[in-house]
């Protein structure tokens, strides 16, 4: 019987060769370990933004099947955080440093089992000497109590992203932005702000592509059920002419 493929998602801003060096230790470890048929996926996160991870992360819970395990490579912060994996109630397992980037996931999924892997120290490049081996680990079905300990739940880092904050930009330059769906009249236009500062107008529109080159336009997006989005048609560096970066609030105000 053909052995079934395993599936890694590595969710990381290490988008150079890093990552390479990532999927083939990964690979290696299972072959040690008696598994070759192994598909990794790499999901690339902006440098060092914990809210981008948390949206990417959360995105590929929605549509990963269980037992899919993610491989989160990134910390930005001065100190160490515990490095905690497990397994949520839709069966996805995961493997991450507790900086933030796992609450909305685990929040929405819910947690079966949650360790703390038995601490290296310190060891440059974790993404590949640390995360690989162990995520290999938890492909292959070695028991969690092997490799770590159990981890309170309660010391879970939140991360609390408000509404209006900007979690990805995504390659055409459109913005996704943490909200309950945009439900307006087509045409409806608003006071864009950031910060709290007023930068622009815009519409809304039920199909952006429908409007003008460059026009600002206010939307439906297409991320975890209808996320509002904001961005210029058909030109990707409308966020950057404005200064809109990820982390950012943005605010709009119906024109009357």
């Amino acid at each position: 019987m053909k052995e079934a493929t395993k599936k890694v998602v590595l969710i990381t801003d290490c988008i150079d060769v890093a990552s390479s060096e990532m999927k083939f230790i990964i690979l290696l470890e299972c072959q040690k370990l008696g598994m070759t048929n192994v598909n990794i996926e790499v999901v690339p996160i902006s440098e060092f933004s914990i809210i981008n991870a948390s949206f990417l992360i959360r995105l590929m819970g929605e549509h990963c099947p269980p037992g899919t395990v993610f491989s989160v490579v990134i910390n930005p912060q001065k100190h160490r955080s515990a490095r905690i994996y497990g397994k949520t109630k839709n069966g996805i397992l995961f493997f991450g440093a507790n900086t933030g980037a796992l609450t909305w996931f685990l929040n929405d999924f819910g947690i079966e089992e949650l360790y703390e892997v038995h601490d290296p120290g310190f060891i440059s490049f974790g993404g590949k000497y640390v995360h690989a081996p162990n995520v290999a680990k938890l492909l292959t079905g070695v028991p969690f109590n092997e490799f770590g300990k159990k981890f309170d739940t309660n010391n879970i880092t939140n991360l609390n992203i408000t509404d209006g904050t900007i979690v990805h930009i995504d390659n055409f330059g459109l913005m996704k932005i943490m909200g309950n769906t945009p439900k307006y009249a087509e045409g409806t236009r608003f006071k864009i702000s950031v910060n709290g500062i007023y930068k622009l107008d815009a519409k809304f529109s039920n199909r952006m592509m429908s409007n003008d080159d460059k026009e600002w336009i206010l939307y439906k997006g297409s991320s975890l059920h209808g996320m509002p989005e904001l961005g210029t048609v058909r030109y990707k560096k409308g966020f950057e002419d404005m200064g809109f970066k990820i982390g950012d609030v943005v605010t709009w105000e119906e024109i009357k």
